[in-house]
């Protein structure tokens, strides 16, 4: 029998976070502030994750790829994937703010085993061609 999802969600990143030129690790899990953020579960389909972006320009790139550990050593996907960089799309409103997402639809399962890893948390790894701020990271999931 085929498995339906009955939950879906996101989570969030809980601070504002720098974006440089090297990769660099931002632990994503549910953000107390946010009442709609929750924790990812430990049995998911990662669907798509987005960055809301400041101090950006229109030519800018952010290349990511999602780990398992926070040191960004154990991959669940991977930067050199198609899709694993966009170029940024500005706000109409403001030159400098905007964003970019990306599409994952990957079956994740926490491991238990994996050194520095924590349930309910996936770690995204992330660089930009000119530094940027990641003013929210939302990943987007069903179970």
């Amino acid at each position: 029998m085929i498995q339906q999802f009955s939950k879906y969600g996101y989570s969030c990143s809980a601070l504002q976070r720098t974006i440089g030129t090297g990769y660099a690790v931002h632990a994503i899990t549910s953000l107390a502030t946010n009442k709609k953020s929750t924790v990812i579960p430990d049995d998911c389909f990662l669907e798509s994750i987005e960055f809301e972006l400041s101090a950006i320009a229109a030519s800018d790139t952010v290349t990511i790829f999602l780990a398992r550990d926070s040191a960004g050593l154990i991959p669940i996907t991977s930067d050199t994937a198609g899709g694993a960089t966009s170029t940024v799309t500005l706000s109409a409103a403001a030159s400098t703010t905007g964003g970019v997402t990306y599409s994952i639809n990957k079956d994740y399962h926490f491991d238990t085993t994996v050194t520095n890893a924590s349930s309910g948390t996936i770690y995204v790894c992330a660089k930009a061609s000119a530094a940027c701020v990641a003013e929210n990271i939302r990943l987007n999931w069903r179970a």
